[in-house]
């Protein structure tokens, strides 16, 4: 049997486990017996070294599994679920007025080129900015600083109207990193570790995914939108306190008006110029993938997946969120994966599909009803990627590549 056809298997084999009728013995609440199995599988038809999933749901963990040779705590490379992080720091910076959602390039970069200086930070983190795809060469070069990096990006041509399409690509989160230092006056690290290491306990994430060195290394010219290292461990905090609402604990975190400010589609209705093959279909808001959403366009589910496979989501319609965490080549597990994240979601929903045990109450999201992507005030009309257009150049076309 195929790789793909064994999780589809196993996928059905879950979904038919939520159908069995009562057997006179008392069934597990949650059955994650079938996750185990794609999960194992996966690493088996992708000779991985290993994998780990830590899944929880209502603010419990109700998995946390190794595979294959992982112990549960290495550290790898994370690529685009650096974004998620990322996302925070300038969560953090909105709140305290630092910096807004609709602050421009121009206030912080007067003498960048006139086409770029109305670009504001949303479309700087949500791929909505118009600045090219095609990764600039400075994004890894450990010889220049964040803001050297930001300025030559921002001296490329605009690949189309800023706020007039959406173009998945990094350049763009690699400026608005460039912002927060400017309007702090501190280090994208000196930043990182006050506003998400320090208040999340984190302790193996940092941003030199390529390094094998322990502990925090800092780096001059971070990668923004990928160049994150992290655990299983520290990552499960993060998508915790996103499920619980912007609490970690019972600390407050990121208020819900911001969560739910970071969860809005920000390319509803837009032409998709570029995007990765396995999130044709997807919105997408302030650095993280919205996958799903309700009649009334209120954000459901969201993720922030990366090129090597790791892969984390919250889902706030059924209390639950999940890390997947393997290093591999993603773009060929792509359709694999997101069959696993498929699979657990439905298995941790038992409850709710069996109707067998009386529901406990639901994790408040923002605003104490389903997530809205408005802050808590309108509901917008539901609305979602269009069809893949061409794009306005062959190098977007390029671009649709693995996340």
């Amino acid at each position: 049997m195929t790789r793909s056809g064994w999780l589809v298997f196993t996928l059905t084999l879950g979904l038919g486990a939520l159908c069995l009728p009562g057997t006179g013995a008392a069934r597990p609440t949650h059955d994650l017996q079938p996750v185990r199995v794609a999960v194992q599988a996966l690493v088996d038809d992708y000779a991985l070294d290993g994998a780990s999933l830590r899944l929880a749901r209502e603010g419990q963990v109700l998995m946390q599994e190794n595979f294959g040779g992982y112990r549960g705590d290495e550290r790898v490379g994370i690529a685009s679920a650096s974004k998620w992080l990322s996302a925070l720091v300038l969560g953090r910076l909105v709140e305290r007025g630092v910096l807004a959602w609709d602050s421009r390039v121009g206030t912080y970069f007067p003498d960048a080129p006139a086409a770029t200086r109305a670009i504001t930070l949303a479309q700087l983190f949500s791929h909505t900015s118009g600045i090219s795809v095609d990764d600039a060469a400075c994004l890894s070069s450990r010889l220049l600083t964040l803001q050297q990096c930001a300025t030559q990006i921002l001296a490329m041509p605009l690949a189309y109207a800023p706020g007039t399409g959406f173009a998945y690509g990094g350049n763009s989160m690699q400026v608005a990193g460039a912002i927060a230092e400017r309007a702090t006056r501190e280090s994208w690290d000196s930043l990182f570790i006050a506003e998400v290491v320090e208040p999340l306990g984190l302790a193996a994430t940092d941003w030199t995914a390529g390094s094998a060195l322990p502990g925090y290394v800092p780096n001059a010219n971070p990668r923004i939108g990928g160049g994150a290292r992290s655990t299983l461990e520290d990552y499960g905090r993060v998508v915790d306190m996103v499920l619980a609402g912007g609490r970690h604990g019972a600390t407050p975190y990121l208020r819900d008006v911001t969560l739910a400010a970071m969860a809005l589609d920000r390319a509803a209705g837009l032409p998709v110029y570029a995007t990765p093959d396995g999130a044709v279909g997807y919105g997408y808001g302030i650095g993280q993938w919205v996958e799903a959403k309700d009649a009334r366009g209120n954000t459901l589910r969201v993720s922030s997946p990366g090129a090597f496979g790791f892969t984390p989501w919250v889902d706030w319609r059924n209390g639950s969120n999940g890390v997947l965490l393997v290093r591999g080549n993603g773009a060929a597990m792509r359709d694999d994966l997101t069959a696993i994240e498929q699979l657990a979601l439905r298995q941790l929903d038992f409850q709710r599909s069996t109707q067998s045990v009386k529901r406990t109450g639901r994790l408040p999201g923002p605003c104490g009803r389903d997530f809205s992507p408005d802050p808590c005030h309108s509901q917008p009309k539901a609305s979602g990627l269009k069809s893949l257009p061409q794009g306005p150049s062959s190098t977007l076309d390029a671009r649709r590549r693995a996340l």
